[in-house]
């Protein structure tokens, strides 16, 4: 597994110089068989001497492999990548095949998927395990039984599949691993009851992802609100399903960062988005003139805003008044001057292609 160019073809390896050694090839067909109602698959093995090969599925028994070089995150998908490599140094042609497969066909290949996950899920090499871990289709028994795994990989793996048990994902709550911790709070099935739990974790990044979980209670919220740890009531001001009473009080917190995310969050009422829109930071001012929901008459009083990248903001804001955008391309700031002038070019031109006799009002021109 030394040369740079493999070739994979009918589970037969073809190299210029070896072919894999028989555990090696064992493994790899686990994994093809595993991933093989995909169109698109890499596998990255590792040899004796450190060098990792990654081996790709480009269709049912074509196979191309190079030998992984720096990380390169833009390759084809889906496709799964194991043994931690990402990339490669010479990358081959890939072609993607859309094909359209029928119920019966998707049926049979999950309950052969299935089948062979069960079968994998004891396998010596954890990173197998963690494979079995991940996929979608594995039985919940299995990552019940994964959540309790010697590798601490596995289990983390076990605690972001959204697939993971009720039972699995508040074992693996009280891990000593914050990790895992944080990985069961971001999972959008953690029940309310962990997510409760974790909100009281000594651990501020755990309490972070407890925040920024959409599943999250609306009492349990409103306590990460007002946590000591600013990077939690981030999180909180971020939350979705935030309320508007929450965003209110939020909206006057002492951390600037936090008014920050609840100017930029489009989930935060108008009347809300008025008034930090005269909050004594640049940074607060400049989202609420970013924030797609701000109205006409506050981004008419940041176009004279006098910081320039809050100016900068409301050219580039499609609610902001043609009026506003007019004295804004003459700006002394050339940057806000060319955003400016771009959206009145936009709206012009799209004016312009209305059919005739379409209605249009004064902001639309």
């Amino acid at each position: 597994m030394t040369t740079l160019y493999h070739c994979l073809q009918n589970d037969e390896v073809f190299s210029s110089s070896h072919s894999l050694d028989e555990e090696e090839h064992l493994l790899l067909q686990d994994f093809l068989k595993l991933f093989s109602h995909k169109n698109y698959v890499e596998i990255t093995l590792e040899d004796t001497s450190g060098q990792q090969v990654l081996y790709s599925r480009v269709a049912a028994n074509q196979y191309v492999g190079c030998r992984v070089g720096v990380v390169h995150e833009q390759l084809c998908s889906p496709f799964c990548t194991v043994f931690g490599a990402t990339g490669i140094d010479s990358q081959p042609q890939y072609y993607k095949i859309d094909s359209t497969v029928s119920q019966e066909t998707a049926l049979a290949a999950k309950k052969m998927t299935q089948q062979l996950l069960k079968q994998l899920c004891n396998h010596k090499n954890a990173n197998v395990r963690a494979t079995v871990a991940e996929h979608l289709d594995t039985p919940a028994a299995l990552l019940e039984q994964l959540a309790y795994d010697e590798d601490i990989e596995v289990r983390r793996t076990v605690a972001k599949n959204d697939c993971t048990p009720t039972a699995a994902l508040t074992y693996l709550a009280t891990e000593a691993d914050n990790n895992i911790r944080c990985k069961v709070a971001t999972n959008n099935s953690t029940p309310a009851s962990v997510l409760k739990q974790l909100a009281a974790d000594a651990d501020s990044y755990v309490r972070g992802r407890v925040a920024s979980n959409a599943g999250t209670p609306i009492a349990v919220l409103e306590q990460l609100a007002t946590d000591e740890d600013c990077n939690v009531r981030w999180w909180s001001a971020n939350n979705a399903n935030a309320p508007r009473a929450l965003l209110a009080q939020m909206a006057t917190d002492e951390n600037t960062d936090i008014r920050w995310r609840i100017a930029a969050n489009t989930n935060t009422p108008v009347d809300i988005l008025e008034r930090l829109a005269m909050d004594e930071d640049r940074s607060v001012r400049g989202r609420i003139a970013e924030n797609p929901n701000t109205s006409a008459s506050v981004l008419e009083c940041l176009a004279v805003d006098q910081n320039n990248i809050v100016r900068w903001y409301v050219a580039t804001n499609t609610n902001t008044p043609t009026g506003s955008l007019e004295r804004l391309s003459t700006d002394e700031d050339s940057d806000v001057r060319l955003e400016a002038r771009r959206l009145v070019s936009h709206r012009v031109n799209r004016a312009a292609k209305l059919p005739l006799g379409t209605k249009t009002t004064k902001e639309q021109v």
